[in-house]
């Protein structure tokens, strides 16, 4: 439960996207998000390009990049993410459905909104890092997130 604690925390974080200066062979990731509970609220997508900040808390841990996509149906849903210097990265999506930007978690700290990784649950709580990471090496990669 700690884990899952860490993931609502990480999610209270502000959104704020961060430029970076043009790459020789950066690429972009296609995120195909699916499972989309009642198709209102928004969706908030975290790209993380380092375990030091994957599922932190602390406002030194912000995304590499960020997206707050609102949604109207129940439809999968694609979002595209470019100028992604080479590296690894891994995603983390929330379904903000009441509209508090927070992704609500019960007394437990399970959380009570839709969420997601670029890669499955574990057994024991969100993935690490390295399961969940992508390798961007120039051109289009892509990634489904299913909502829990």
């Amino acid at each position: 439960m700690r884990t899952l604690l860490i993931l609502a925390s990480a999610f209270l974080l502000p959104l704020t996207s961060h430029s970076q200066e043009a790459v020789p062979g950066e690429g972009s990731l296609n995120i195909t998000i699916t499972n989309i509970e009642n198709g209102s609220g928004t969706l908030y997508v975290a790209i993380l390009n380092s375990d030091k900040h994957w599922l932190k808390s602390n406002t030194d841990a912000l995304p590499f990049r960020d997206v707050a996509q609102p949604i109207t149906n129940t439809d999968d849903l694609v979002i595209n993410v470019g100028g992604l210097p080479p590296g690894e990265y891994a995603v983390s999506v929330f379904q903000d459905i009441d509209g508090n930007t927070e992704l609500d978690t019960n007394f437990i700290g399970y959380p009570k909104e839709p969420f997601g990784f670029s890669a499955p649950m574990g057994k024991f709580g969100p993935p690490d890092f390295s399961e969940a990471a992508i390798t961007i090496s120039g051109g289009t990669s892509s990634v489904e997130v299913s909502l829990n």
